[in-house]
């Protein structure tokens, strides 16, 4: 079986999402041949590659009302006036590429990790014959616009939650087309250690209540702020907090650790490969909203205090977790206060920890293999494909324009 995946590196989840099912599948399918291809990066100019990865996290750490703006003006977008989107038009950088890749490498089944892949292929798929299975996911908890542009492109669309059966249906989805899985990380998560086992192994307190500060990209909270924060709380506790690459923040706050002399015990730590474990160790868990994060911690059952000031599919996500009751708000002075009502309530924590037990779905991967696996071998044998870049662009660009009079006329 070969399989194409299209990704882009706009945020971490994308990509870490292809990898996620590749090695799922690797690990089922030896004889699998898997090819993840970056779209931007490959087949856009260095400016609109730029754009996707370096100009998301610009938006998202110093423009976020705008980013959110913009947004939000975007779910306007619906099904009946899907070919007059410009979704349509924002994917033309990377048509020809993806259509030239597809014809070279031939593949039984494309999945596209970002919606913009995904309206491209639906796209293609208008004019040009494209025999492979082509399958997209929902990577959060709301349901971001433009999804309507692929509709008609895709064979199947795993959403997160059965509560999107309902909005991919208006957005012109069969049924046949949507398996309700969950957001697809990692299955280890799914198994976290036993509490104390990991404690052992990381060799912290087995006796403190524990949490781990995810900082990801363009954390909202300062490090004063959460130095600050951490002198506010009452009782002694444990901290861990997880830089990721960024060694310019993990030495401030050592710094700053230094100088304020905290009576709790706080490790401070850049990158690491034992995350799974410190979710394990950890009773508690400060970060953002992205998609694949909270997935990450609702599987290993972890209860989370979301911060304010994200982009907007991050708000939807912390609505959604705040709703099912396995996430609190805080705003970047009211974190010790939450965390102190937590420690001094345990009734409240322990409805946090239960209501995250049960939002868990565990077998996503085996979701996406199953489907994957019984996807037909696609046939190439009668495809002769020879147009350069410009008529691949107008042969799409026409079908959409015919595509609008036709709806226009009925």
């Amino acid at each position: 079986m070969k399989i194409l995946m299209f990704t882009v590196s706009a945020g971490n989840g994308h990509n870490s999402t292809a990898k996620r099912l590749k090695e799922k599948i690797e690990a089922n399918n030896k004889d699998a041949e898997i090819e993840i291809v970056d779209v931007y990066k490959s087949y856009a100019s260095k400016l609109k590659a730029w754009t996707m990865e370096q100009g998301y996290f610009l938006a998202c750490n110093h423009f976020v009302s705008i980013y959110n703006h913009f947004f939000k003006k975007s779910e306007k977008s619906d099904y009946d006036n899907r070919d007059k989107s410009k979704a349509n038009k924002e994917i033309y950088p990377i048509m020809y590429g993806m259509l030239n890749k597809i014809y070279e490498f031939k593949p039984d089944v494309i999945i596209s990790t970002y919606i913009f892949c995904a309206v491209a292929l639906s796209n293609l798929k208008r004019y040009y014959k494209i025999p492979a299975t082509t399958i997209c996911m929902t990577l959060d908890y709301g349901v971001s616009p433009y999804w309507e542009c692929c509709a008609d492109g895709l064979d199947y669309m795993f959403l997160t939650d059965n509560y999107m059966l309902d909005t991919f249906k208006a957005k012109g989805y069969k049924d046949k087309q949507l398996i309700v899985s969950g957001i697809p990380v990692a299955d280890k998560f799914s198994t976290p250690l036993p509490k104390m086992e990991a404690r052992k192994i990381l060799n912290l307190d087995e006796n403190l209540f524990t949490i781990i500060i995810m900082k990801g990209s363009f954390f909202p909270v300062s490090n004063g702020d959460i130095i600050k924060q951490l002198s506010l709380i009452k009782e002694k506790i444990q901290i861990v907090i997880i830089n990721g690459k960024d060694k310019k923040c993990q030495d401030d706050i050592d710094r700053r650790l230094a100088k304020a002399k905290l009576k709790h015990n706080v490790i401070n730590l850049g990158f690491t490969n034992q995350v799974v474990e410190y979710f394990s160790a950890s009773d508690l868990v400060l970060g953002k909203a992205g998609g694949l994060s909270t997935t990450e911690s609702i599987n290993a059952g972890i209860p989370s205090l979301i911060v304010d000031k994200l982009p907007q599919q991050e708000i939807y996500n912390k609505m959604f977790l705040i709703n099912h009751g396995c996430a609190l708000p805080v705003t970047h002075k009211d974190i010790a206060e939450k965390i102190n009502y937590l420690i001094d309530n345990p009734s409240e924590y322990n409805n946090l920890k239960a209501a995250t037990l049960n939002l868990r779905k565990t077998d996503t991967l085996n979701k996406f293999y199953d489907v994957i696996n019984n996807c037909p071998k696609a046939d190439y044998s009668k495809i002769n494909f020879n147009d350069n870049k410009k008529q691949v662009i107008k042969n799409v660009d026409k079908q959409r324009r015919l595509s609008i009079k036709k709806n226009k006329n009925s």
